[in-house]
C-alpha cells in the first residue's frame, strides 16, 4: 500500500524503518518468519505472566516494547520480564535494530518479537512512544508480508484477552479500528472496588451520552482494547508521543478514517490497579476517588443535559445546516440554549463557518466537515464548557437525573 510506505519512510520509529531495510531482502524475508496476527504491548516494570495470554492463540506475534521512562530510576525494573523471555527457544537475533525474534509455543507458532531502546523513553512521551515503536514495527511487518491480518492489535500487560479476540477484528472488515469491550478486575478492598465500579460508570455514561446525543465518536478510548487497520494507522500518522491520552489522540484521528466498532464479544479483563504512571486515566481517575473523604460524595458525572445540549447542537447542524448558514443564524436557531451557543462559539464556530462557506459543495458535505470539525477533542471540550452551567453530580445525583429522562 503507498500510504503505508510512505509513512515508513517519512514518520516511522527508526525501529520500523530498520526492519523495512532488513526485510527488503527476500532470504530475511524468508528466514524471519510470517504470522496470521500481531499483537503489540508496551511493557514497563510487568511480570511475565501475561505471556500466558498467548497459549490461547495460534500463529500470533507478540511485539513486545520493554521500556522505562528517564524519570525512573530503578534500572532493573523490567529484568524479570527480559529475562524471562530470553530463556524462551531463541530463532534469530538482530543485534542493529535491538530486537530478539523468540519462539512462545513452536506447536501453535507463537512468537514474541522483544524490542528495547538502549536508552530510557523521555518521560512526557511515556506509553505513546512505546506503543508507536510497537506498531510502527507491525506496519512494516505486515507491509513486507510478514504479517496476514490487515489489523494491528493493541493491548497491555494486565490486560486478559478473550478467546474471540482477534476473531473479533476480522468480523468487522470494514472499519478503521475496532474497539473491544472491557471490564475490570474486581478488587477485594470494598473502596477500591466501589471506585472502580464509578469509573466504569462513568466512561459507559460518556458514551452512552455521545450517542443518545448522535456523535460519530461514541467510542471507549482505551489502549489495552485497540485494534487499528494498518492503512487507517499510517494514514493518521501513527500513535502520537504522549504520556497520556494517546489511544484517545489516535482514535479520534481514525474516526475521520472510517468507522470504529466494538464487536459483541466477552469483555478484556484489566487490572484496576491504583497507578501513578500517567497524569490522567484510570490510575490517577481511582486514585482521586480513594483520595476522597466520602467516596459517594465526590461530583463525578457529567450531567445530562450537557448532552441535551449536544444533541439539539447536532440535531440543528442535521435539520438547516448549509454551506453559506451565518453565525447569526447558528445563534438564532440555537435561541433555546443560550449556553450552548457561547460554549461552541468559543471553540471557534466562526472560523469553521468561514472554512465551510469556501470548502463545502452543499449540505451533505458541510454536515461532514461539521463532524470533522467537533471531533471527539472539541466535543469532549463542549461537555466540559457545558459543565460551568450544569456542574459535575455524584453517583446518586446522576442516577436520579437520568432515571428521570
Amino acid at each position: 500500500m503507498k500510504g503505508v510506505a510512505q509513512y515508513l519512510l517519512r514518520y516511522a520509529v527508526p525501529e520500523a524503518r530498520a526492519f523495512s531495510d532488513l526485510l527488503s531482502s527476500e532470504r530475511e524475508r524468508s528466514e524471519f518468519g510470517t504470522w496470521k496476527n500481531v499483537l503489540v504491548i508496551p511493557s514497563y516494570n510487568e511480570s511475565p505472566a501475561f505471556l500466558k495470554n498467548l497459549r490461547q492463540y495460534s500463529n500470533v506475534l507478540l511485539i513486545l516494547v520493554l521500556n522505562r521512562p528517564d524519570t525512573e530510576l530503578n534500572f532493573s525494573c523490567n529484568d524479570e520480564l527480559r529475562d524471562s523471555v530470553h530463556k524462551l527457544k531463541e530463532l534469530s537475533y538482530h543485534p542493529d535494530i535491538g530486537s530478539t525474534l523468540r519462539c512462545v509455543d513452536a506447536n501453535r507458532r507463537n512468537s514474541v518479537l522483544l524490542i528495547e531502546r538502549p536508552v530510557p523513553l523521555p518521560h512526557k512521551e511515556g506509553v505513546g512512544l512505546a506503543r508507536k515503536i510497537g506498531c510502527d514495527v507491525a506496519l512494516a511487518l505486515g507491509n513486507a508480508g510478514l504479517v496476514a491480518s490487515p489489523w494491528i492489535h493493541c493491548s497491555d500487560a494486565d490486560a486478559t484477552l478473550p478467546e474471540e479476540y482477534f476473531s473479533a477484528a476480522d468480523s468487522s472488515d470494514t472499519a478503521a479500528a475496532v474497539t473491544y469491550p472491557f471490564r475490570h478486575l474486581t478488587p477485594d478492598d470494598s473502596q477500591q472496588r466501589r471506585a472502580i465500579e464509578l469509573y466504569e460508570n462513568y466512561l459507559d455514561h460518556y458514551v452512552e451520552g455521545l450517542s443518545c446525543a448522535g456523535s460519530p465518536y461514541d467510542f471507549h478510548t482505551i489502549g489495552s482494547c485497540i485494534a487499528v487497520k494498518a492503512d487507517a494507522y499510517a494514514a493518521v500518522r501513527g500513535f502520537p508521543r504522549r504520556a497520556a491520552g494517546e489511544d484517545f489522540y489516535l482514535l479520534n484521528k481514525v474516526a475521520k478514517q472510517g468507522d470504529i466498532r466494538t464487536p459483541a464479544i466477552a469483555p478484556i479483563l484489566l487490572s484496576a490497579r491504583v497507578s501513578n504512571r500517567a497524569p490522567f486515566g484510570t490510575g490517577p481517575a481511582i486514585k482521586q476517588l480513594l483520595d476522597a473523604h466520602a467516596i459517594e460524595s465526590v461530583p463525578f458525572f457529567y450531567d445530562p443535559r450537557c448532552f441535551d445540549g449536544l444533541a439539539a447542537l447536532l440535531s440543528y447542524v442535521k435539520e438547516y445546516g448549509a454551506p453559506r448558514i451565518s453565525i447569526s443564524e447558528f445563534k438564532v436557531g440555537l435561541q433555546g440554549h443560550p449556553e450552548l451557543f457561547v460554549a461552541i462559539k468559543e471553540l471557534g464556530l466562526e472560523k469553521f463557518l468561514a472554512h465551510a462557506e469556501k470548502q463545502c459543495a452543499d449540505k451533505d458535505a458541510f454536515i461532514l466537515q461539521f463532524h470533522q470539525w467537533l471531533d471527539g477533542f472539541r466535543t469532549l471540550k463542549l461537555i466540559h464548557a457545558l459543565s460551568d452551567y450544569w456542574p459535575k453530580l455524584t453517583a446518586a445525583e446522576s442516577e436520579q437525573i437520568r432515571t428521570r429522562h
